[in-house]
């Protein structure tokens, strides 16, 4: 593929946890991430293998939390033969595939590279629902529906998601020609998905994201800004789908409290 695979282990136990993670590391170039614990956010991976004994409120707490948070990452489960996983094989989690213990390295090898040849397809596909960006020798394939916004700062573009912030050298300028229509220009130096906007605060010229980020709006862009807002309110109520946020235009600052504001400057 283009780029090293970005791996991540989550296991209720611990000790087997690091055992399946050392297992990974022999064939990635990348060291592999290893969590523990109920999962809320997690930064971006391509393949998490998620370990656990019962299929518990924790299990699947975590496991929504991943692909809630990265709706196109693989997840594979890792199980003992004979054990019910049936809460874990729901539409909010969308598992790619199961592995059963005890996990010989020929069989990981298989799914790594299975794993590897789809996103390499998925790549040359120019596929339309994800941005593909490198940053630091690794390939990341971010959904557009999970970017918050794009910042410039200091030559790079940093790509804000609820989980992760990821930044590579490149220009605020070219993201127009690539970017989903839900996406605008709401400063000089921020892009952000309007669908992730709940309130345009006129009097503070800023954004509020339902992350609670608040990002900053110039003058000049503040009519297209509005524009598209509705705009895209509209459609969505036509599909019957988005995040379900509601503009609400305030000539008041921000209630205190949530994210800080992304950046200053006009």
């Amino acid at each position: 593929m283009s780029g090293p695979l970005n791996m991540a282990v989550w296991d209720t136990d611990r000790r087997r946890g690091i055992g399946l993670k050392e297992q990974l590391d022999m064939f990635g170039e990348r060291e592999t991430a290893f969590y523990t614990g109920v999962l809320v956010k997690t930064a971006y991976h391509d393949a998490f293998f998620l370990s656990f004994d019962d299929c518990c409120d924790i299990v699947t707490r975590s496991a929504r939390a991943v692909r809630q948070t990265w709706g196109e990452t693989f997840i594979m489960l890792v199980n003992d033969r004979g054990r019910d996983i049936s809460p874990c094989l729901r539409p909010s989690i969308r598992p790619s595939g199961v592995l059963f213990r005890p996990l010989r390295n020929a069989q990981l090898r298989d799914c790594l590279e299975e794993i590897a040849a789809e996103l390499d397809r998925l790549a040359q596909s120019g596929s339309d629902d994800v941005y593909i960006v490198k940053s630091e020798g690794a390939s990341y394939r971010v959904p557009f529906r999970d970017i918050l916004f794009f910042e410039a700062c200091n030559k790079k573009v940093v790509i804000h998601t609820p989980g992760q912030e990821i930044g590579y050298y490149g220009s605020i300028d070219s993201l127009a020609a690539v970017l989903p229509l839900y996406f605008e220009r709401c400063h000089r130096a921020f892009v952000v998905n309007i669908r992730k906007v709940e309130a345009l605060h006129g009097a503070a010229m800023e954004l509020r994201l339902s992350s609670g980020h608040r990002v900053p709006l110039s003058r000049s862009r503040r009519g297209a800004v509005a524009d598209a807002i509705k705009g895209n309110s509209g459609s969505q109520s036509g599909a019957g789908g988005g995040d379900g946020a509601g503009l609400a235009e305030g000539e008041a600052g921000l209630a205190e409290g949530g994210a800080g504001r992304a950046g200053e400057g006009g």
